[in-house]
């Protein structure tokens, strides 16, 4: 066996082109090899085994093809098959780098020309997101495609250059403190960079402690920075049904096809149940569907409320045709009133144009509506079977701070424009609705002044879209309680009826990362027994940068004053 020595080579710099070797042991390489594609490598001491065509390299050493940078402290190559063995020392990782992309770890094999390897206690970040923990495979898209690591529409959506990762027994987090407030373990995980992050049935610890295991997987989207819908749960009292504890998200996730479900279990209802599912037909087509066994108050019974239908959406417009039977509505008037009845769609129609720029910080949008629907009439009793058709327009406009070196004193406006008709020409409604607001900072405490009135001629033979004239304004205070603790409270005031419909409040123990709040709404109706008070807990993973993570809570059916002043974004 010839030996060469090139330790005297040891001043840190020097490069040794591999592909003199690929050239002079071209009759022996076991594997075809881009003489386009040259491998350098850089170390402080280089030894090659000429009869073994081994390359042996320590002292910072640097591997470079195309976009890919191998550097470590220890390095065999063999040039034969092109396999690269790097093993870390002292504290000093083995770094795997695509791009932006980086792996460490503490061994690695890999395969610099069909790029596949795996690497021992891998750790990486794609985005926001944190991998560590366990072994990870490696490899280019195409070839993860033959491992059935992605299907075909996952392919599709991929960048082909991009490496796609397996790992088991790891650890996800998107907290950056030095030890993660909150992670996620599971034995499997898929990271295909750019696209998304699938998790097999993971287990969420906070703070190093258990806190419960998802029945089904779990998908975060990398392209839009949003989660794909985790299975929580979520503890609830509620005036209506009693104590409840409520499980919901994904069963099936695939490209096309998604299924949800939502399980709970009341104290005074027992169980409710609801099976949803959509299919992606074409690009601008998705069909809907949903069993659901629930309970509605107004008619003090549970019973089966399908609904099916399709939705479209298209170079800005969008629209969706929806049929529903006895559906369970719940439906906020104002602050204190809130409309619970039963309602049939056969169908329901809407249109939306794309958003038009009035001007350079007003746009509004045509809305376009028709429908048949089976509801109770506006005094209760029989029920009414009532054509409808109308037309709104919204309209968004924002503002600039008006103290802008500090960020400070803030106006908001919203409004909105709707008239309908009905079978009894007689019969119309016009509806507008505005709201202005203020958010602001006195000290330390932030506030959100705000105030709602809406204008309506006419009415409807249907209760559950019937409105009358609002005038509230609503105050909302946050408070802070040191560095953790933070309590913020909105108010509800009606001035038609000189009195005070709904007080929210939410107290808010935040952990960087991380947060829990206890949210309790106590609504004041004027007129009526009928109050829709509930308080229930849910957790606000912070750290994704675009949304929040949230389990549990009212997220859909009211903001939070903790949300509204800015303690939770």
């Amino acid at each position: 066996m010839m030996r060469r020595d090139h330790s005297s080579l040891r001043k840190k710099g020097i490069y040794i082109f591999l592909l003199i070797f690929f050239v002079s042991f071209a009759s022996t390489c076991a594997v075809a090899q881009d003489a386009s594609l040259p491998i350098t490598l850089e170390a402080d001491r280089v030894v090659f085994f000429e009869a073994e065509n081994r390359a042996e390299a320590e002292g910072s050493v640097v591997i470079k093809r195309a976009d890919m940078t191998l550097t470590a402290p220890y390095v065999e190559y063999y040039v034969n098959d092109s396999m690269v063995f790097a093993q870390s020392k002292d504290n000093e990782p083995v770094v795997l780098e695509w791009g932006e992309r980086i792996l460490r770890g503490d061994k690695l094999e890999y395969n610099l020309m069909t790029q596949e390897g795996v690497m021992q206690n891998g750790s990486g970040q794609e985005g926001p997101v944190y991998v560590y923990g366990g072994d990870v495979m490696v490899a280019p898209a195409e070839a993860a495609l033959e491992k059935g690591w992605l299907g075909k529409e996952d392919l599709k959506k991929t960048d082909k250059e991009i490496h796609v990762a397996v790992w088991e027994r790891a650890n996800y987090t998107t907290c950056d403190a030095p030890q993660p407030h909150y992670h996620l373990y599971t034995t499997k995980m898929t990271v295909i960079p750019g696209n998304k992050v699938v998790l097999k049935r993971p287990k969420v610890y906070m703070d190093g402690k258990l806190l419960f295991t998802y029945i089904f997987n779990y998908e975060v989207s990398l392209k839009e920075g949003k989660p794909g819908g985790p299975f929580v749960y979520q503890f609830k009292d509620d005036s209506d049904k009693g104590t409840g504890i409520i499980g919901y998200g994904p069963i099936v996730t695939d490209d096309r096809l998604s299924v949800n479900a939502h399980l709970a279990y009341w104290s005074d209802m027992n169980e409710e149940w609801i099976l949803s599912g959509s299919y992606v037909l074409t690009d601008q087509w998705n069909l809907f569907a949903s069993a659901a066994y629930l309970y509605n108050s107004d008619e003090d019974e549970k019973r089966y409320r399908p609904s099916w239908g399709a939705g479209y959406h298209n170079a800005g417009f969008s629209g969706r045709i929806h049929w529903t039977q006895a559906e369970s509505v719940s439906i906020k008037k104002e602050s204190g009133r809130t409309y619970k009845g039963i309602l049939w769609r056969s169908p329901e129609v809407e249109l939306f144009t794309p958003w038009v720029d009035l001007t350079s910080k007003t746009k509004s949008r045509l809305a376009l509506y028709w429908g048949h629907y089976e509801a109770m009439g506006v005094r209760g009793g029989d029920e009414a079977s009532v054509d409808r058709w109308g037309y709104g327009f919204d309209f968004s406009t924002s503002f600039s701070p008006l103290d802008k070196k500090n960020n400070n004193f803030t106006p908001f406006i919203w409004s909105r424009y709707q008239w309908f008709k009905y079978d009894d020409p007689s019969q119309r409604q016009e509806i507008i609705d505005a709201i202005w607001g203020l958010r602001y900072r006195i000290g330390e405490f932030p506030m959100v002044t705000s105030y709602a009135q809406r204008w309506t001629t006419g009415e409807s033979p249907m209760s559950w879209d019937n409105y009358s004239d609002r005038r509230e304004i609503f105050q909302t205070v946050g408070i802070p309680l040191g560095s953790r603790w933070r309590v913020a409270v909105r108010m509800a005031y009606d001035f038609r009826d000189e009195h005070l419909d709904e007080v929210v409040g939410s107290l808010v123990y935040d952990e960087h990362c991380y947060a829990w709040e206890i949210i309790y709404k106590d609504e004041r109706p004027l007129y009526s027994d009928d109050e829709d008070d509930w308080i229930g807990l849910r957790l606000v993973i912070k750290a994704f940068p675009e949304s929040n993570i949230t389990f549990g809570g009212e997220v859909e059916e009211i903001r939070s004053p903790a949300q509204e002043v800015g303690f939770i974004k």
